[in-house]
């Protein structure tokens, strides 16, 4: 069997709500950085003006949340970490260099995309939480408030950072990674170097 034979990996609905996600979360995170910092509310015209963007910014924070909802639901049960996962994590560095002989084999997702997915999903929590509280302040003390404009800028930024580091890991860092989530599939070469357990399970 060829090695650039491929593998279905993420279903179509699995990329149309990762896709929402990615999306919504940039458009709230550049709509956000123009209403924090003055000096970049030019971006604000990518939503049509500041106004139009103050309006969209709560709405496209809730498309967010219902498609983070979406998310957890479909991937959930395959994140909880096991044994190897844990063998995974001690061999990071390795993984981040590339060793791949000194790194244990993961299943379908390995203990570092785990572990971003429940990061990214505690940050999520916060995110729309605090988010809810920021679109109506008229219903809640100043004080709570001020808690909320901290968090909601934490977990942005966190969010920001995360995903950087996502779309690295997936395009520049390990080559063919992004293509799973452009049209589901994956070569059965590139399951074999990155996932050798869940390769192993495609070829029953």
């Amino acid at each position: 069997m060829s090695s650039e034979s491929l593998l279905g990996r993420f279903t179509y609905v699995e990329r149309v709500v990762h896709c929402v996600v990615g999306g919504s979360f940039v458009a709230l995170l550049v709509t956000g950085l123009a209403f924090s910092y003055p000096s970049l509310f030019w971006l604000t015209a990518l939503a049509g003006g500041g106004p139009a963007a103050r309006v969209l910014h709560p709405w496209i924070g809730t498309v967010f949340g219902v498609s983070m909802v979406c998310m957890l639901s479909l991937w959930i049960r395959d994140m909880f970490l096991d044994r190897d996962d844990w063998r995974w994590l001690g061999a990071v560095k390795d993984y981040a260099t590339q060793n791949h002989d000194k790194v244990p084999p993961a299943g379908k997702y390995n203990a570092g995309q785990k572990v971003f997915f429940w990061v990214q999903g505690v940050l999520a929590v916060v995110f729309v939480a605090t988010g809810l509280l920021l679109w109506m302040p008229e219903r809640f003390e100043s004080g709570l408030l001020s808690v909320a404009r901290l968090l909601h800028f934490a977990s942005t930024m966190g969010g920001g950072l995360l995903l950087i580091v996502h779309v690295y890991l997936g395009t520049i860092a390990y080559p063919g990674t992004a293509r799973g989530m452009i049209d589901g599939k994956v070569t059965r070469r590139w399951a074999a170097l990155h996932h050798p357990r869940w390769h192993q399970d495609q070829s029953l």
